[in-house]
């Protein structure tokens, strides 16, 4: 298996943490990939281009990534803030991914934001139950009893932090990623990612429980130059992500704290709804429990 961590010359520190973090794992094969900055992309050639700088510079990297992959080989692409779960090595080792070809499946997320319908969640949920440690046993989180394949097309939303495309998607992918360049292009990555599986052009699934996440607080120093305003929705997405993550949830409260009951909203009804979204997400868990 190939693979490498995508990463910015200027990004010094995010590039010593990750070569650490893949010497302790032993992930000798992940190299990294020099990502494409700011001032190394063409101007958008059209006006209904709406991404930042930083968003085409990132759609760049990983269409290049991929591009000059070796097709032969299944390759892991990772983000330089991703943090990987103990688990991952031994996953990769297990044969777990040998039949994700033979099923026709072109990229495997180690991780997404998913859609965060009840439906969805209760899946990632039931599976997190299923495949974690029993509560109250001393075993850590990366101590699976399994992986969950997932049906991406529905479920995931959108993140590239950490993902595998098969030999199959490696022939696949790379005419979908010159296509949306030429035209713009006109999504980040991963929601283009995202209308390509669901458009049926992509074949994809979700691993669960997720093998990576962002690292804590690593939105706050993103290159990509997203808008302040979608701060909440970082940090309150970001935990979620975590939450599913086959590793330590450590910090996540304090991450969250001043958006976990921060009033959102003046409408009392949109507060209500939201009480009452949370109270059955708990009903329906505890009744779909395994007995």
């Amino acid at each position: 298996m190939q693979g490498c961590y995508i990463n910015l010359a200027r990004s010094t520190d995010r590039r010593a943490a990750m070569e650490a973090q893949l010497r302790r794992l032993g992930l000798t094969t992940v190299e990294r990939y020099p990502a494409f900055d700011t001032d190394m992309v063409a101007p958008a050639r059209h006006d209904r281009n709406v991404l930042t700088p930083g968003e085409r510079a990132c759609f760049f990297s990983h269409a290049e990534a991929v591009t000059l992959a070796n097709p032969a080989e299944m390759l892991l692409v990772l983000e330089d803030d991703a943090q990987l779960s103990e688990a991952l090595p031994a996953v990769l080792r297990s044969g777990a991914f040998a039949q994700l070809e033979a099923d026709g499946c072109d990229i495997a997320f180690l991780e997404c934001q998913p859609v965060t319908s009840t439906q969805h969640l209760l899946a990632l949920w039931q599976s997190l139950q299923r495949r974690l440690p029993p509560r109250g046993s001393n075993a850590p989180r990366h101590a699976l009893t399994g992986i969950d394949f997932l049906d991406a097309r529905t479920l995931y939303n959108w993140g590239a932090v950490a993902y595998l495309v098969t030999p199959k998607g490696l022939r696949v992918l790379p005419a979908l990623l010159k296509e949306a360049l030429a035209s713009g292009p006109l999504q980040p990555y991963d929601l283009t990612l995202g209308s390509l599986l669901r458009e049926g052009r992509l074949q994809g699934t979700v691993l669960s429980p997720f093998l990576a996440t962002p690292a804590l607080g690593s939105h706050a120093d993103s290159t990509l130059g997203c808008p302040s305003e979608s701060a909440a929705h970082d940090v309150l997405g970001g935990a979620l992500r975590r939450l599913f993550f086959a590793g330590p949830l450590d910090g996540l409260d304090t991450q969250v704290a001043a958006w976990r009951h921060a009033p959102l909203t003046d409408d009392p009804q949109l507060r209500l709804l939201a009480d009452l979204m949370a109270q059955l997400f708990v009903l329906t868990a505890r009744d779909h429990a395994p007995r």
